[in-house]
Order: C-alpha cells, then sequence, then structure tokens
C-alpha cells in the first residue's frame, strides 16, 4: 500500500554509553524498507511471444519455425504440501448477529485514496448489524480523492486525515483510527476488537466466523504476527553504573506485521501513550547500513504494549499478559504470535514451514491464480484468484488476505464479489452458476509449429503444457475465451471456433486441435 506510513528510555540505574547495531555475517547492508509501489511494464520490452505462439508472417526477421530457444526455468517451491485444516463454523454458542450483547469489531482501513475491491466487502459486512456488530472508519492519506472513490459511505466512516509519512510515521494515522472508534463505541465491551486494516486487503471467511475467532476465541487479548527472530532490531548497550562499566547488554525490539488485531484495554493504551517512542526507528538505528531494518509501525505497538526487552543471553522465553499464540521465545526463528492476515513475504521474512509458506505454496500451484513473486522491498501480490484459490484461503487459518490489487480478475465468468459470495461467504460454500466445470476445448492441441500443447481445465481454471518449458502457461477461461500468462510473463487471448476444431489467438496465430485428441 501506498500510504501514510517517543523514544526508548536507558534504564533509570545507568547511563548508556555506546550502542553497537548488529550486522549481518556477510558485513552487507539489509534495505527490506517496504515499498508496495506498483511496478509498471515497459512494452517494448516486455514478454514476447513463446515459440509456439508467434506469428511468422507479422513478424518476419523472428526465428525460423521449430528453432530452439533458450528454456525458462520454473521458480520451485521449497516446502512440502501439507493439509490445512478446513475452516468451520464453532460449535460455541454466541449470541445472535445483532444483539446488544454482542461485542464490536471495528475495523480500521489505513488507505490512500481508496478501499480495493469495496465490493467484496460490502457483501462480506452484509449480514452484519452496523453499529451492533461492527463499524468500520477509514483514513486517507488523501482524504478529498478518498472521499470520491469509496461509494459506500455510510458503511466506511471517513474520519479527518493526520498527518503521515510512509515508513517514518504511519502510526499517527493508525492512532487516529483507535481514538475514531474508541470516542465512537462509548465504554464498549473488554471482547470489542480493533482491527488494522490495508487498502488492499480482503477478508476470507464468513463474517460470523470472523466475529467468533476474534471476540470469542481470542478473549480479551491482542493478535500481532511477529517476524522471525531474524528480523528483529536489536542494539547492543554498555551502561556505567556507579562508575564501573557494567557488562554488554542486547536490547531487542520485537518486529510484527502492521495489520494487528488490539484488544480495548491495548487499544487504550495505544492512543494514551500516542506521543512517545516516537524516536524507536533512530533508538534501533533501522534501514541505516546495518542489519536493523523495518519501518517505525512495524515496532511502535508492541513496543507501547509490551516494551522492548533486555537480553544477556541467546535463547529467552517471554510470556506476556494479553498475547495470543502463546510464549514469545527470542531463538525462534519461524513466525510467532496469531497471524489473521495471510501475506506472502520473501522466506527469511516469512519462516520456513508455518500457516503461511503452506499457504501461499498452495496458492503460488493454482494454475487460475496469478500471483506476482514477493521481493526484498514488498511481499506478493495477488492480480488474479480462482476457485481453487478461495477455496484454499477460505479453508486455511487466515481471516484476511493481501495484497490484492484493486483490479483483481477471477479464474471464470464470475465477478471477484460473486466468486467471494458464493465460495467463501456461503456457508457451505455454494456452487459457481456461470463457470463450467471444464473447458469445452479441454484436450491436446498442436500450435503453429506442430508441436503439441495439451490443455487441462477445471472450474475457470486452465493450464497449458506444451513442448519446452517456454511453452508452460496458466489462466483462466469463460465460456469459448481463454486468457492465460506464459512462463515469461507474456500475456495471450484466444477463442474458441463454434465447430471446436481452431483456437484463434489475438495476434493472429490460429491452433488446430489434435485429430482424434480428447
Amino acid at each position: 500500500m501506498k500510504a501514510h506510513r517517543k523514544g526508548l528510555r536507558s534504564r533509570s540505574s545507568g547511563l548508556r554509553t555506546a550502542v553497537h547495531p548488529q550486522q549481518n555475517h556477510s558485513g552487507s547492508v539489509l534495505s527490506s524498507v517496504r515499498s508496495d509501489q506498483n511496478s509498471t511494464l515497459d512494452v517494448a520490452k516486455g514478454p514476447q511471444p513463446p515459440p509456439g505462439l508467434i506469428n511468422f508472417a507479422a513478424n518476419p526477421v523472428l526465428p525460423m519455425m521449430g528453432e530452439p530457444q533458450a528454456p525458462l526455468t520454473p521458480k520451485g517451491l521449497q516446502n512440502p504440501q501439507i493439509k490445512v485444516q478446513p475452516a468451520g463454523e464453532n460449535p460455541i454458542t454466541i449470541p445472535p448477529i445483532g444483539s446488544a450483547r454482542r461485542p464490536q469489531i471495528f475495523f480500521l482501513f489505513l488507505v490512500y485514496s481508496k478501499i480495493n475491491n469495496e465490493e467484496v466487502w460490502e457483501r462480506f459486512f452484509a449480514p452484519a448489524v452496523q453499529g451492533v456488530d461492527f463499524r468500520a472508519f477509514v483514513h486517507c492519506k488523501d482524504e478529498a480523492t478518498c472521499r470520491q472513490n469509496i461509494r459506500a459511505k455510510y458503511r466506511f466512516e471517513i474520519i479527518s486525515s493526520v498527518a503521515t509519512q510512509y515508513c517514518f510515521d504511519l502510526v499517527s494515522g493508525m492512532n487516529a483510527l483507535l481514538t475514531a472508534a474508541l470516542e465512537s463505541g462509548g465504554e464498549g465491551t473488554v471482547y470489542d476488537k480493533f482491527v488494522l486494516v490495508s487498502d488492499s486487503t480482503i477478508p476470507v471467511k464468513p463474517f460470523r466466523h470472523v466475529h467468533h475467532r476474534l471476540t470469542v476465541e481470542a478473549g480479551t487479548n491482542s493478535d500481532f504476527c511477529v517476524f522471525p527472530r531474524n528480523e528483529w532490531a536489536e542494539v547492543t548497550e554498555t551502561y556505567l553504573q556507579n562508575g564501573k562499566v557494567q557488562a554488554p547488554l542486547t536490547r531487542v525490539a520485537v518486529k510484527h506485521h502492521q495489520w494487528i488485531v488490539l484488544s480495548r484495554e491495548h487499544a487504550k493504551l495505544s492512543v494514551q501513550r500516542s506521543p512517545h517512542l516516537r524516536n524507536l526507528m533512530q533508538t534501533f538505528q533501522l534501514n541505516m547500513g546495518f542489519k536493523n531494518t523495518g519501518c517505525l509501525d512495524e515496532f511502535w505497538h508492541f513496543a507501547t504494549v509490551f516494551s522492548s526487552f533486555n537480553l544477556t543471553h541467546s535463547a529467552t522465553t517471554f510470556y506476556l499478559q494479553g498475547f495470543n499464540g502463546g510464549p514469545l521465545v527470542t531463538g525462534n526463528y519461524e513466525i510467532q504470535g496469531q497471524c489473521n492476515t495471510f501475506v506472502h513475504w520473501l522466506p527469511r521474512a516469512s519462516g520456513l514451514s508455518n500457516n503461511i509458506t503452506r499457504t501461499a505454496k498452495e496458492i503460488e500451484g493454482d494454475p487460475g491464480t496469478d500471483i506476482m513473486p514477493p521481493t526484498e522491498k514488498r511481499p506478493a501480490s495477488i492480480r488474479r484468484l480462482s476457485k481453487a484459490s478461495l477455496t484454499t484461503l477460505r479453508n486455511s487459518w487466515f481471516l484476511f488476505a493481501r495484497k490484492v490489487d484493486d483490479d483483481c480478475a477471477f479464474s471464470g465468468c464470475e465477478s471477484l464479489a460473486e466468486a467471494f459470495d458464493s465460495v467463501v461467504f456461503s456457508s457451505p460454500p455454494r456452487p459457481l452458476a456461470k463457470s463450467t466445470a471444464t473447458w469445452r476445448g479441454h484436450g491436446t492441441w498442436l500450435d503453429n509449429r506442430g508441436y503439441p500443447v495439451s490443455i487441462n481445465s477445471n472450474e475457470g481454471s486452465m493450464k497449458l503444457t506444451g513442448a519446452g518449458d517456454s511453452m508452460q502457461a496458466k489462466g483462466s477461461y469463460c465460456g469459448d475465451w481463454v486468457d492465460v500468462i506464459f512462463v515469461n510473463g507474456y500475456r495471450a487471448m484466444a477463442s474458441l471456433s463454434a465447430d471446436g476444431l481452431q483456437l484463434r489467438w489475438s495476434n493472429g496465430v490460429v491452433w488446430t486441435k489434435s485429430i482424434g485428441a480428447v
């Protein structure tokens, strides 16, 4: 999200004399300052058609038919397939939706100028009662444009914007949202929850399930999704006490995902302490050429609620009151805490084997899902979803998922909102009404070189497997139309002829159905 984005004091018994940020082992600078800018494609230098889709009449200087091409090796998946327990309705009895006795969830959207996929959120909120079960507040970087873009203003309450700065101070916007929610909800209940949401986030469970998880199962605790230990910030400090130099002390600031869920107690505490710890980035020397990297919003709320830690040895276990997900272990290099939002980072920031990595593997392997891989500066972004990937997300642990593009497509004939309504928000899920189980042209085809290409389809998703790595593609179909992306990034669309014997591509190339092929 391109959006908004005081200090830790030394111990009272001593005087800090030196601070030594920890360097990485290679001595190089690790920079992981997030950038949610969308990458752009240079059309002139963009992906070219693979060998079986080259229009030789239109491109006479291109290689001759069948000329060998350098294969493009697909990116491998690192983790074994592990089944994720499906999500179901929890049997615990809770007050019915709309009951005045129910705790509320306050959805707090931190956005630049709009909420991506707003209609999906509208359908998510539909069965709930606004003002009783939930309220939704929005803080915009560009408030004027935001008020034009957000359609359901009765649903999303836009608050007055405060000054924010990406990475250096998104905390002010987050705390402005907390303030608005606390002031609007009266005394509330101890089970109320305050959910920070980005503009590229979507819900992946029915409202009833989300409400139950956060207000019943989570009790009065807060949810922080903690990065692996190697992502935390630390400095070594030397102290003078009674005129004597004390043993060096390592201070650690826990790094967590920005999109947290706070209890009412912790929301109040964050607002009360809003002016404090604002020099945390300087104290831990973040993004200054050492190991410590990150943004203020990835440290501030945890440090405010639970403080930073002093370590005298390598492994310590902290039992934190009000912290969901078990004790926090300083020697744990996996994700810790409670992660409610799926987001796919590089392995060093995601761990190696957990709910995030397993869900990412399933989604990346789905032919109907188009996901841009993560980089050092930004997580993966999803450009197309399918019935299979929606089912994976619904059956996963996660309540929400990001980053999902605003114009995210769906593999099939339904709109994304219609697909969410059927696959995610209905209990049990409903079949897709417009998409067919398989594509009419399912089977083996001959490309313009005469090489066979196998086309497999299922529930709106499609996979092409041709001769050589360059002739692999995945995408979607609706009726007789197909839309696929080859491994080199080249996107192509085609239509099936009425007799089902020709596949006419948008660049003029025609494939023919293999005789006798099914």
